[in-house]
């Protein structure tokens, strides 16, 4: 209880710090000078913790070393090197910093224990705030042959067919991200990627390679976007500003974190329940409304409108609030390989 109060008043400083230039436009927003009411907000069930609000905003990702399992046919086409590099760029494209995995030798080592034993906690230096443990767990290749065949049509003459190669290609991967520091698992994403071409001459080993790769580049395909979904900018509502029957509210990240007029974000509210195994409370996410940023943008605030009134007098002091991508970089960044 103690904790929860001082983190409340820690929000609330927060609230009350700094000023925001009431100026500017936002549609049917109107002005935000023109919300001139202070209204009070009751507090949320949980409140942001400090490690919360030194975790909010832009995301520090460390990706470690991608597992293979040992499996043959993805060490043959360096599957795990090449979609580490594919992960990283994925995540720098989108905004995401990628933290050096070298930086993070003891963190790695703390993530395996707490992996093995189920101890949690990472008290090391500073150098992340998520951490991703992708590997490969199944990588297949197979090539069926069919060989030339002969036959006589009606009129005598001789019809050939011709060999053909028909080649296959499946791989399955599991990305594990981790919230640091209390390395909680946070999620499992599971995905499988596969292949076919066909041919009618043989082809060398490079096609194999190809394959492999393209197979696990599907796999990370398919579950990229809820991938990135964990790394959002997160921030927390600070305040509220009535004018009329419309509000507005404050948000504890700016344009340090990424924020810009015109981005989209999701309220929630985190609501306590208690775990049917361990009897622990757990919050789930509940979203409350959505909205857009509007107004001047500073460093380290910046104010949001809500698409709706009335589901906008269910937000409450310390909600959580994530900045909606725009739209999937994956076509961008992952190139279709040629065979």
């Amino acid at each position: 209880m103690r904790e929860r109060t001082r983190c409340g008043r820690h929000v609330r400083a927060l609230a009350l710090s700094g000023l925001v230039v009431l100026s500017g436009c936002a549609g049917t927003g109107g002005s935000l000078s023109e919300y001139t009411n202070e209204a009070t907000l009751a507090s949320a069930a949980r409140m942001p913790t400090e490690a919360d609000l030194a975790r909010q905003g832009r995301a520090k990702v460390v990706v470690f070393d991608m597992e293979d399992n040992n499996l043959s046919k993805a060490r043959h086409a360096q599957a795990g090197s090449f979609l580490m590099r594919e992960i990283e760029q994925l995540l720098g494209t989108n905004g995401i910093e990628v933290v050096d995995r070298n930086l993070a030798n003891q963190l790695r080592d703390e993530l395996k224990l707490a992996e093995a034993v189920g101890v949690a906690g990472y008290d090391g230096p500073s150098v992340a705030n998520y951490a991703v443990k992708p590997a490969i767990t199944q990588a297949e290749y197979d090539l069926e042959i069919k060989p030339a065949t002969s036959q006589t049509n009606k009129k005598g003459k001789t019809v050939t067919t011709p060999a053909s190669y028909s080649h296959s290609a499946s791989v399955n991967v599991v990305l594990r991200v981790y919230e640091v520091p209390s390395l909680r698992l946070i999620k499992t994403l599971n995905g499988r990627g596969a292949n076919s071409h066909k041919a009618e001459e043989a082809s060398n080993r490079d096609l194999a390679v190809s394959m492999v790769r393209e197979a696990a580049q599907k796999a990370l395909s398919q579950v990229g976007d809820e991938f990135l979904e964990q790394f959002s900018h997160k921030g927390y509502i600070l305040g509220r500003r009535d004018k009329g029957s419309k509000s507005i509210f404050k948000l504890s990240i700016g344009a340090d974190q990424g924020v810009t007029a015109g981005s989209k974000v999701t309220v929630f509210n985190q609501k306590p329940s208690l775990h049917s195994i361990t009897n622990k409370t757990v919050y789930d996410k509940v979203p409350v409304v959505e909205g857009v940023v509007f107004g001047n943008v500073t460093a380290m605030e910046s104010w949001i409108i809500a698409d709706d009134d009335r589901k906008a007098q269910g937000v409450l002091l310390g909600d959580l609030v994530e900045v909606t991508r725009k739209g999937s970089l994956w076509q961008k960044v992952l190139k279709p390989l040629q065979f």
